[in-house]
């Protein structure tokens, strides 16, 4: 460590978890290589680079522990709708793409989430084909821009066409649309076992586990996958009561399960602290209770959960069953935005229309699950999260003089209900600067808007097509969408409705 580089953030107000979350304290925070080695006040500043942090508030670096990188150049392309109709158009604009396309999207959501002071993004990419020239071009693109991954590849051996209920009453070419072929199990977990020994995790790369959805996978597969993630010490995240539908799915196909995706997911050896499922809008609260018993964490994702229809997931019942929480931003066409800001924000608002009596302050809370809470979903807990002596120097500098902090009277309460990403000025990531007067400077990114203007032609083209030949499908959709909402699940995950939803 006697070479590493050495930086002082001198003077800034440290926001500490566990301290004043409102006005934090004046301090130091130094950094030797990766790692915060010291904060405190006045640290000596011999042989090191200074960062003045005046008039700056120095929080841990945010954590997006659910994110897709596949559809990222599908942003704006889409308002609401319901998750499988959007299947139809963001299955197959996010496959077999270019290798341009490949490493230009990753680099774009890269980008915006360091600009918006994301430091560590879990991405569940949904990589098709599934092979090492696209792994390559993937893990290459995060190491140029600086981000820390927690990378994810997806897995599944069952169809896409698992997602819809009813799917037997669509006609063959509308099943087609969505996907009717699976994939070896094997082949796929010996994949993954490869490209954790190709690409080793160290410095800003990390792995995960990630079967697409219990639905998706067979008990082989979720067996695999529970037994590569505890050989090789990792997380896992999966897809879990994301919809309406996916609850009748549960109830009418897994009924040797209890009618339960958790008992399906734990008789094949998951259910436990490893486990991370997402979105969770439709689960039952004898379900959180079995979550929280098992340490199982549960990553919520509002901001497309509203867009996509699906209903919002029932926060204060997951607040009070105790279950581990995340946060997420999802798809960029799901909700078009890497901000965990928002994130933060709505789960503290949608907290609050859940329950009319006055409840516990939540600013402060979010902001642990959105940090100590989302490391914790990679099992990355004691190393990110915090600024600490001994965590890594993941780290952001926000603007105190940006309006949003005009006049300043919370640091937790205005980073949550007014930052929008505008203040922040500067980003570290594993003790390397990688924003600076909010720009990455770790590429060009002049250069990345001419690649991506360049792409987009032809991808437009793609999407265009696609939507022209799917099309023929809606209606058939819509049906099988409309025949979701006539049993009764005994639950309601919409709001502002007069009577039963």
């Amino acid at each position: 460590m006697a070479d590493a580089k050495r930086l002082l953030i001198r003077g800034g107000q440290v926001y500490d978890h566990d301290g004043n979350v409102h006005k934090p304290p004046v301090a130091d925070v130094l950094i030797e290589g990766s790692n915060i080695v010291a904060v405190g006040p006045d640290l000596a500043a011999h042989g090191v680079e200074i960062i003045d942090a005046r008039d700056r508030l120095v929080v841990p670096g945010l954590i997006n522990a659910h994110y897709h990188s596949h559809d990222t150049l599908c942003r704006g392309m889409f308002e609401e709708l319901p998750l499988e109709m959007w299947l139809l158009y963001t299955l197959p604009m996010g496959a077999n793409r270019s290798k341009e396309e490949l490493r230009v999207r990753t680099l774009v959501g890269a980008v915006e989430s360091l600009r918006c002071g994301i430091t560590t993004v879990q991405d569940m990419l949904g990589l098709v084909p599934l092979d090492e020239p696209g792994t390559d071009i993937v893990v290459q693109a995060y190491r140029d821009v600086g981000i820390r991954v927690v990378f994810s590849p997806m897995v599944w051996d069952i169809p896409p066409i698992a997602m819809v209920r009813n799917r037997d009453s669509l006609p063959p070419d509308v099943r087609e649309m969505l996907g009717t072929t699976g994939r070896p199990v094997r082949d796929q977990l010996d994949y993954l076992e490869h490209q954790f020994k190709r690409h080793r995790a160290k410095d800003t790369l990390h792995w995960a586990v990630a079967p697409f959805a219990p639905q998706r996978c067979s008990p082989k597969m979720l067996q695999g996958c529970a037994d590569l993630a505890h050989k090789h010490d990792l997380a896992v995240y999966t897809h879990v009561y994301e919809t309406r539908g996916q609850v009748l799915i549960a109830r009418e196909q897994f009924g040797a399960h209890d009618g339960s995706l958790i008992s399906y997911l734990e008789h094949n050896g998951l259910l436990g602290p490893r486990l991370n499922i997402v979105h969770s809008v439709w689960i039952t609260r004898g379900e959180m209770d079995r979550m929280a018993a098992a340490n199982a964490g549960i990553v919520l994702n509002h901001l497309s959960n509203m867009k996509l229809k699906s209903g919002v997931a029932p926060v204060c019942d997951l607040r009070e069953a105790g279950v581990r929480l995340g946060i997420g931003c999802d798809n960029c066409s799901g909700s078009d935005v890497q901000s965990v800001f928002q994130a933060m924000k709505l789960f503290c608002l949608l907290a609050a229309v859940s329950e009319p009596e006055p409840g516990p302050a939540l600013a402060h809370e979010v902001l642990r699950h959105a940090t100590l809470g989302n490391a914790r979903t990679a099992g990355l807990a004691g190393s990110l999260g915090a600024i600490k002596s001994g965590y890594k120097a993941d780290l952001i500098l926000i603007d105190l003089k940006d309006p949003a902090y005009l006049p300043y009277n919370s640091a937790a309460r205005q980073l949550v209900y007014t930052e929008s990403g505008r203040g922040v000025e500067t980003v570290i990531v594993d003790g390397r600067v990688v924003v600076r007067d909010r720009k990455v400077i770790t590429i060009d990114e002049d250069a990345l808007r001419r690649e991506v203007a360049d792409l987009m032609r032809h991808f437009i083209a793609d999407y265009d097509a696609i939507v022209s030949s799917r099309k023929r499908a809606l209606p058939y959709m819509l049906d099988v969408h409309r025949q979701v909402w006539e049993p009764d699940v005994g639950m309601n995950r919409f709001i502002g409705r007069i009577g039963d939803c």
